[in-house]
């Protein structure tokens, strides 16, 4: 990539502070939250890496791929009342992650396969996670950017042609993740309308989970429904609930997730 256009590509990354303080607006009251500050730490590490000619080192991109990988964990964690303590775990992993840097201070910066390929697996934990969720656009793109940069990092050598995607992947990363999210598709309850919404921010494991302690609840209280990854659905040969019942069962959903949101008691101690 030509001078011109990494200064072009690292203003255009800038701008990705304003997706990312909304994603920080949306979440502040929720265990996400950790999770978005570890994703601005990583945003803040490819800025270093992309924004100016000659700033991107194979330290700081290996840097910016750790910190992106810590991203995705933490969202692993993001659930009352482990989810300050998995900072530490976060913290842990990162310090594995950067081994290589800090062994590069006696000698050269050198990046094993082995290491590349655990690096590699930590990335794509956070990437699997969302696609399955209105994420997966912005999901594929980061696994093209990170494979990229990958790739470079293990060969030097990579083919000229592909290396500038990857910059440009992460420069448009922040925009397309507002964008999917901001694009409200239309729920056909309450329910499937926070259901979907905590579905899309806290991806495929937690957003698994749920549904399997729901769907528990539903069949011990013997309600009519099963709820679906695409929602709540009544089961076939079932009249729908009552309006009762259906209170009942949005105030199950929302019990459920409370758990997924700041714990503003001991905040206030």
């Amino acid at each position: 990539m030509s001078n011109g256009m990494q200064a072009v590509c690292g203003l255009l990354l800038l701008t990705g502070a304003y997706p990312l303080w909304q994603a920080w607006r949306v979440n502040r009251r929720t265990t996400l939250v950790q999770a978005v500050y570890w994703t601005v730490f990583a945003w803040a590490a490819w800025v270093g890496a992309l924004a100016w000619p000659g700033s991107g080192t194979p330290s700081l991109r290996y840097l910016a791929l750790s910190l992106t990988g810590c991203a995705g964990i933490a969202v692993l964690g993001a659930r009352r009342p482990v989810v300050h303590a998995w900072n530490f775990v976060v913290l842990s992993l990162l310090a594995v992650l950067l081994l290589p840097v800090a062994e590069s201070l006696l000698g050269d910066l050198q990046f094993s396969e082995p290491r590349l390929l655990f690096l590699a697996a930590v990335v794509a934990v956070g990437i699997l996670n969302y696609l399955p969720t209105r994420l997966v656009i912005a999901a594929v793109m980061l696994a093209g950017a990170c494979g990229i940069e990958i790739l470079t990092l293990t060969a030097r050598d990579a083919p000229t042609a592909v290396r500038p995607v990857g910059p440009w992947l992460v420069t448009l990363l922040p925009w397309v993740a507002f964008a999917s999210l901001r694009t409200k598709r239309h729920a056909a309850s309450e329910f499937d309308g926070l259901w979907l919404d905590f579905r899309d921010r806290f991806g495929l494991v937690w957003g698994q989970r749920t549904r399997e302690q729901f769907n528990r609840a539903a069949a011990n209280a013997g309600w009519p429904v099963f709820l679906y990854w695409q929602g709540l659905r009544v089961v076939s040969g079932n009249a729908s609930p009552d309006a009762p019942t259906q209170a009942a069962i949005l105030a199950t959903l929302r019990a459920l997730l409370k758990r997924f949101e700041e714990d503003r008691e001991a905040a206030t101690r």
